[in-house]
């Protein structure tokens, strides 16, 4: 009987892992079923009903909440963090005024946000944005990704990535836009990937997208985001796949980024740059506004 239940449950633990959809006017709307499953002839249906934003230039948010920008800096932070469908938004401002580095980040690069919650923390911690929302979590929430920066932020962009997912049918993408620090223009991107229980290839086609999107031109390049790879193994191929398009990994040897059950067990969470070295990096284990931790990179220009 343990062989028969084994896969029905798993693949209602799959779908559990995803947020639901709520249908909303103007947007795409996916139904994925899927019945038959296990030898006992054991029958479970799962029908998810998925909103993806599948527009390329929208919804689009921004805000401006820097009166002037400070001078270019020696070093630049980077911070990537996936907040967790954006719900602890008080903790994180707290940890991003009092836990280093996070007070000194020149660019953060979230995930899983929606607008209003982007918007408070730009406007409490004194920073510009540019937000895309990509599909619609379980809560009726917006669920996409968000750029910070204590300089202007101009021509953003939604990189929408190849694939959905099997059985919700969700959308992934990426945001981008350049940050003008001075005279150096650095092209950021926030990006969230597939789940870690779809297909591995559907990822690896997503990684592939993201880095060809660089331009081979871009001299200032920072990349971060949740890639949802849990081995080691997969680890290094995510590396060596950016290294093919000129980006180091910056937060290489951080060890794990997201904790379940009380255990930090795997490293989805990841920076990569161009044209800068990389002065020190790490993993906020103190922050836990989310079920991720924040990953920080000290960037000097090369």
């Amino acid at each position: 009987m343990l062989r028969s239940f084994t896969l029905p449950l798993f693949l209602a633990a799959l779908v559990s892992c995803v947020p639901a959809a709520i249908p909303s006017a103007g947007l795409e709307m996916l139904t994925m079923a899927e019945g038959s499953v296990g030898r006992s002839g054991l029958t479970r249906r799962f029908v998810r009903q998925f909103t993806n934003y599948a527009e390329p230039d929208g919804p689009l948010y921004t805000g401006e909440h820097v009166p002037a920008a400070p001078a270019t800096p020696n070093e630049l932070v980077v911070v990537s963090y996936n907040v967790q469908y954006g719900e602890a938004i008080d903790e994180t401002i707290k940890a991003f005024r009092t836990i280093a580095p996070l007070p000194e980040a020149g660019i953060v690069l979230l995930q899983e946000m929606d607008a209003p919650g982007v918007e408070r923390l730009a406007r409490e911690l004194g920073y510009n944005y540019v937000y895309y929302p990509s599909s619609v979590a379980h809560d009726g929430d917006d669920f996409g990704n968000a750029i910070l920066a204590r300089w202007p932020i101009v021509e953003p962009r939604k990189v929408i990535l190849p694939g959905l997912h099997p059985l919700t049918g969700q959308q992934r993408t990426a945001t981008r836009a350049v940050v003008q620090i001075g005279e150096l223009e650095v092209l950021a991107y926030s990006a969230h990937l597939e789940i870690a229980t779809a297909p591995p290839a559907l990822r690896q086609e997503q990684v592939a997208a993201l880095v060809a999107d660089v331009p081979e031109d871009a001299g200032a390049v920072v990349v971060g985001g949740d890639f949802n790879i849990m081995t080691g193994r997969g680890v290094s191929a995510l590396a060596a796949r950016f290294a093919d398009g000129e980006l180091l990994h910056g937060s290489a040897g951080n060890g794990p980024t997201i904790k379940r059950y009380g255990l930090r067990v795997a490293a989805p969470d990841h920076v990569f740059a161009r044209g800068f070295n990389v002065a020190g990096s790490g993993v906020l284990l103190g922050v836990s506004a989310s079920d991720h931790y924040p990953v920080w990179v000290r960037l000097e220009k090369q």
